[in-house]
């Protein structure tokens, strides 16, 4: 084995300097890559490799056929080679995980170059299909390998001893080195950018130049993998995604699908993420018959989404390549599968699911991959569902079981990352205790908060009566004083923060529960957030009013047509800032019925006039269920403030069908009916992510305004305030 990893020869060490300013690290034994030389060792498996990279271009099957089990063979050699490596070595666990990868995809190859004979073959399509695929099964093979050389040369590295510390004046120069370093860090954008010589000062020194000479050591340390590249020739690069935020709320890459906005889809969601969940399967996934259960166990609609289904078919559904489409079915479940299950009868689904046998009839290769991915599907659900969507009060029964299969089940079948993922997100709840929930909201914030700017929002303009604000004398300020451009600015601000600061403190998922069973404006709310999901929709309440109120005590007609341009201004900047609830509220009020004939004889200006039109057909156009409203939050990818009656509705919209109904073509049967849990997902995930805050200075004298002057609004109905402020109106 000494020719097959070779130690290369460390670089010559240099004098250390403590007024060299350059940080010198010791070179230690895990710096130095072990080469791996497999022209030299195994010269046979280079030549087969060279001849089938030809195959694609010849198309020849009988060479397919024959240099095939000669790899095979070449490969077998190597695989009996590295057992001579030391004991410690070869019992290693990345070790024999390693190699049990390399013969995995060795027997997957064995397979499909059996089945190959020229029966099979019928037309050109046919061959090149056979002999694409052939290329695939090899790239995992060297793939694998490659990995499973680099695994045993890292548990090499380990065997060998630490170096000797330095000792003495060595030490101290070295210390001082290091200290001069990390004194004057220099950040790597600013190593990229070229210099501006006009812009140098007499400080700055130039970089030091580089010797030619001194970079051969760096480019000899390089691995040469030359040989292990991929074999296809028509294998396609890879799409690197972009970076995101380390808080991002999209978890999971699972699958090759575009996903738009940032709702559900943070995949740019939960289903797609900077961190990655392993994946392992490079070949695609053959699309199989519908399970012979499915005609009578779900049902979809016209765009292939499920509408009704079993427990036991809507996990076969997740699991298969059936879903791909179906990008927020993930959501659906796991926030809605409490209201028609239990915590243990869904983990026993999964289980049943992961122990499911591969369809009959898919040859041996096709069957392998199918059953392999819906393997790392279920591993992936369970790891959404801990990470994500754990409610701890609800699904610890099952933490216990799930740890236990997360280590006697999916670290032998799958690789580590997949069960080491499970056991860390299951740590991460257990440490926090009751408190432990998913990290949904967490994620979904951090994701946005990563893409937006840091600096907050401020206005310096300032009213004339901020003396007796400050001093809290509130019946001193005149409303109109706010009419100019800087005032309009300054309302919206604060008017946005005061009402975002009374909605974050209620979480998404307890807040849509409590729509779900709350009777009109008559229930009294019993719970904590019951309490915190009033209080918001009562400012709301009382914002609305205080308008309406405001345009009704108006001594003149002149008077009133500057407080309706005004509030129309203030209702268009708290647009523009994606706070749609205040917007929303004082636009409403500006068309309530109790006030609009007498309003109908006030001329605004036109641009009010469009701003008036813009606002209404936003909110109420069409009476489509606030279409444009639903796609703004939809497509929002920072802060914004949703009103509550866009919840409301969509709860009701998804209550206004049962939980169960019968499958179209088996009367009597009792399915879990989707259409239900639809809009009340949507509800969930778009209240979450309107949680990201807004960056706003806060001015609090202002903020005090709106608490005095909203306060004498908060009784009474909505029929006796019609009566009010239509009795105001009628007085001028």
């Amino acid at each position: 084995m000494a020719a097959l990893f070779e130690e290369p020869k460390p670089p010559a060490p240099k004098a250390l300097s403590a007024g060299s300013g350059e940080a010198v690290s010791p070179i230690t034994t895990s710096s130095i890559p072990l080469h791996f030389n497999l022209k030299k060792s195994f010269p046979a498996i280079t030549t087969t490799i060279s001849l089938l990279q030809k195959v694609p271009e010849t198309k020849d099957l009988d060479a397919l056929r024959a240099l095939v089990p000669v790899f095979v063979n070449c490969l077998n050699s190597i695989l009996d080679s590295m057992d001579k490596l030391p004991k410690e070595v070869c019992t290693g666990y990345n070790y024999l995980h390693a190699k049990s990868t390399v013969a995995f995809f060795r027997a997957m190859l064995e397979g499909h170059i059996k089945e190959v004979t020229d029966a099979n073959v019928q037309s050109d399509s046919k061959r090149t299909e056979i002999i694409d695929k052939t290329m695939q099964f090899l790239d995992g093979c060297m793939s694998a390998t490659k990995d499973f050389f680099q695994v045993a040369a890292q548990e090499l590295i380990q065997l060998k001893p630490l170096p000797r510390p330095p000792s003495g004046a060595e030490l101290e120069d070295f210390e001082e080195s290091t200290e001069e370093a990390s004194e004057s860090p220099v950040s790597s954008c600013a190593e990229d950018k070229p210099s501006v010589p006009d812009q140098q000062t007499q400080s700055e020194k130039p970089p030091p130049e580089r010797n030619a000479a001194d970079e051969q050591p760096q480019k000899a340390q390089k691995p040469k993998f030359s040989l292990l590249r991929p074999l296809s020739i028509r294998r396609k690069k890879k799409n690197v995604p972009p970076e995101g935020s380390s808080g991002s709320s999209t978890l999971v890459d699972s699958d090759p699908i575009k996903l738009k906005g940032d709702y559900i889809h943070v995949s740019t969601t939960i289903r797609s993420s900077i961190v990655q969940f392993p994946d392992f399967i490079k070949e695609p996934i053959p699309n199989t018959l519908p399970h012979v259960e499915d005609a009578t166990e779900i049902w979809k609609d016209r765009n292939g989404l499920v509408e009704l289904a079993t427990l036991k078919a809507l996990v076969r559904y997740m699991t298969s390549t059936a879903s791909r489409g179906d990008v927020e079915i993930t959501d659906i479940f796991f926030l809605c599968f409490r209201f028609f299950s239990t915590p243990t009868e869904v983990f026993g689904a999964f289980i049943e699911r992961y122990d499911e046998k591969p369809p009959k009839g898919l040859p041996p290769a096709e069957a392998s991959t199918v059953f392999l991915y819906a393997k790392m599907r279920i591993a992936k659900l369970l790891f959404l569902w801990v990470e994500l969507h754990w409610r701890p009060e609800e699904d610890g029964d099952v933490f216990n079981p799930l740890m236990q299969f997360a280590f006697t089940r999916l670290s032998k079948d799958l690789l580590k990352e997949a069960s080491s993922k499970l056991v860390t997100a299951l740590h991460d709840r257990a440490c926090a205790g009751e408190k432990g929930r998913g990290m949904r909201v967490e994620r979904t914030v951090a994701h946005a908060e990563s893409k937006i700017r840091s600096e907050s929002l401020v206005c310096k303009w300032e009213p004339k009566d901020k003396k007796a604000m400050v001093r809290g004398d509130f019946a001193k300020v005149n409303l109109l004083s706010f009419n100019v451009p800087g005032g309009h600015s300054l309302l919206a601000l604060q008017l946005t923060l005061f009402l975002w600061e009374k909605y974050r403190v209620f979480e998404p998922e307890d807040a849509v529960r409590y729509l779900m069973v709350r009777k009109g404006d008559s229930t009294e709310p019993t719970t904590e957030v019951a309490r915190q999901v009033a209080n918001f929709m009562s400012y709301e309440k009382r914002l609305h009013r205080w308008v309406m109120d405001s345009l009704a005590s108006a001594p003149t007609t002149e008077a009133r047509t500057e407080l309706i341009e005004m509030f129309l201004d203030v209702a268009q900047h708290c647009h523009d800032m994606r706070n749609y609830s205040a917007s929303c509220l004082i636009s409403l009020a500006c068309d309530r019925p109790s006030v609009l004939p007498f309003l109908s004889g006030i001329k605004i200006s036109s641009k009010h006039e469009k701003i008036k039109a813009m606002l209404s057909e936003f909110y109420t156009g069409g009476n489509n269920h606030f279409r444009a409203y639903k796609d703004a939050l939809q497509n929002c990818h920072c802060a914004a403030l949703p009103g509550m009656m866009l919840f409301i509705g969509e709860v009701a919209r998804g209550c206004g069908s049962g939980p169960y109904e019968a499958h179209p073509l088996v009367p009597g049967s009792r399915l879990i009916n989707l259409r239900r849990y639809r809009p009340i997902t949507w509800a969930v995930r778009a209240m979450e992510r309107c949680h990201v805050p807004f960056k706003i200075q806060r001015v609090d004298y202002v903020c005090d305004w709106f608490e005095h002057v909203l306060a004498p609004y908060r009784e009474g109905t909505e029929m006796e305030w019609e009566n009010r402020i239509h009795a105001k109106c009628r007085k001028m």
